[in-house]
């Protein structure tokens, strides 16, 4: 197994986190304009607490770190939180939004495929009896089998 193939398939990873970590913070112009339509305050300590609840979940169901998920969201939140208090930098037009709209709309699906089928790759591994570090590990060996391959694909 190659180091750099292992490397591609991290910074393939990374590109993707980059680009959910920006369409997550659009959203948060969003539940900024709400809240500031509603008068609401923009810390709601309820919805941090359900992130994190959910976050210690997840992290037990798969073995996925929960003090680095805990600190990937708080630092999420607190972007969030910054975005929400200056929204007026947000605020300007955009000429072509059915381009941005239907470009968008595809990345969508294809964010709501990925999800459906890593949740369903979590079912089938937690009904096989793995959880926790095991589906880390499993995941890890997956990784482990197809780069394996592709390296023989190579020679």
């Amino acid at each position: 197994m190659e180091l750099d193939a292992i490397r591609k398939k991290l910074d393939k990873l990374d590109q993707s986190l980059d680009y959910i970590i920006l369409l997550r913070l659009s959203l948060a112009i969003l539940v900024g304009e709400v809240k500031e339509e509603q008068h609401l305050p923009i810390y709601q300590a309820a919805r941090e607490e359900k992130i994190y609840n959910s976050q210690k979940s997840f992290s037990e169901q798969t073995g996925a770190d929960p003090e680095l998920l805990t600190h990937v969201f708080q630092e999420l939140i607190d972007a969030a939180i910054r975005i929400e208090k200056n929204l007026d930098q947000y605020r300007f037009e955009i000429k072509d939004t059915d381009l941005v709209e239907q470009a968008l709309g595809l990345s969508d699906h294809v964010l709501d495929d990925f999800i459906s089928h890593m949740d369903s790759v979590k079912e089938t591994l937690q009904k096989n009896g793995i959880a926790g570090n095991q589906h880390l590990a499993a995941l890890s060996r997956y990784y482990k089998s197809i780069l394996a391959d592709s390296n023989r694909d190579e020679l």
